[in-house]
């Protein structure tokens, strides 16, 4: 009686995308006597947060990846998996990951299901747009049947996973405390990276896919380039998927004006060390970057596809990114003071404690049921 609920959270990787950051930012800071979080995930790769969560106390299980024509061994494992833990009570999926399958073998089997959506769109590079619809139509219908609740990042990304049903907004909440502006750490790190006091830093967080525009990136800081030969771009995430931007960036001479740090602990010190942040993304949810960026007092400019619940501070410009010089206008004319705005991100809900005390009585409540 006194062991903690089990909540399975559902992942294709354990790394430091925004939905994944976002779930270890609430695994942190929720009481893990009363809930404690186990994880799935479809890959072999072990991510950068498997050590961490082995250390406070979770436990991590690999499904394998859904290919439709395994549909049978992968539900398979899944009844298999249920079967042999009955602790998972609570499945908290979170989008994309095969959810229309193995909600169905949750519930069948008596489990709770929380469907969560991080982004506003199902957008592929090599899908058509009719494919897309086809998918996209067929996908939300199954989710919508399957998930007994139902989570958002934000309106629009609910509004495409759950058009016909009631769901919830959890905010993408952060520790605001690691990321107030400090003169001295900027300092510190800004040597590290071996920036002159002179160079303008422009910045993005995030892995290289499709969704994060790796060529737009490029493109504006190209256009910046061209106006400010002082700046410098700081890449930090997951860049494996980067060849292209980065011949990109050969082609047009600046290749080696950009740090690609690659995955990173220090995400909070790096954004000290950025003068402007920059995300020029095709689609997002409510990307968690954008509230980190924020809480570093960092100006930033985003695309105009990315939801404007992220202007939390008053401080983002939102921009097409179809026209690279008009942000490289807007970037250069901007004024670059940095503000403490930890207090306007905990008025705002963004504040990881609230949250995290929130979500924990929710999956109390739902368990006593």
């Amino acid at each position: 009686m006194n062991e903690p609920i089990r909540v399975l959270c559902v992942f294709s990787r354990l790394d430091r995308g925004g939905a994944e950051t976002m779930c270890m930012n609430l695994y942190r800071h929720i009481d893990r006597s009363k809930v404690q979080f186990d994880f799935v995930k479809h890959t072999t790769d072990v991510g950068v947060y498997e050590e961490e969560i082995h250390s406070l106390g979770g436990r991590i299980y690999q499904a394998p990846r859904y290919i439709i024509y395994n549909h049978l061994s992968y539900c398979a494992w899944w009844k298999k998996h249920l079967q042999e833990h009955p602790e998972h009570l609570i499945i908290h999926g979170h989008f994309f990951t095969y959810s229309a399958v193995y909600f169905q073998i949750a519930k069948n089997m008596g489990r709770i299901t929380i469907g969560h959506g991080h982004s506003s769109s199902l957008a592929s590079p090599t899908l058509s747009l009719k494919i897309k619809n086809r998918l996209i139509a067929f996908y939300v219908s199954k989710i919508e049947k399957r998930a007994d609740y139902c989570f958002a990042c934000s309106k629009p990304a609910g509004d495409m996973i759950f058009p016909k049903k009631t769901f919830t907004i959890l905010k993408n909440a952060i520790d605001t405390e690691k990321f107030v502006f400090s003169p001295e750490i900027r300092f510190r790190k800004r040597l590290e990276l071996n920036y002159e006091e002179e160079h303008f830093v422009l910045g993005t967080v995030g892995r290289a896919s499709f969704a994060k525009n790796p060529a737009g990136i490029v493109d504006i800081f190209h256009e910046v380039y061209k106006r400010n030969s002082n700046a410098r771009f700081l890449w930090v995430g997951d860049d494996s998927g980067n060849a292209k931007a980065k011949e990109q960036a050969r082609q047009y001479g600046i290749l080696t004006k950009i740090i690609f740090t690659g995955v990173r602990s220090d995400v909070n010190e790096l954004l000290q060390a950025m003068d402007v942040y920059i995300m020029p993304s095709l689609f997002e949810g409510l990307p968690v970057a954008g509230i980190e960026a924020q809480a570093a007092g960092l100006r930033c400019f985003l695309s105009d596809r990315i939801s404007t619940e992220v202007n939390i501070t008053d401080r983002c410009e939102f921009l097409p990114i179809e026209k690279p010089e008009v942000w490289a206008e807007a970037i250069c004319s901007a004024d670059w003071d940095r503000v403490d705005t930890r207090q306007q991100i905990i008025d705002a809900g963004y504040d990881i404690r609230t949250t995290a005390a929130w979500l924990e009585k929710f999956y109390l409540d739902i368990a006593k049921q």
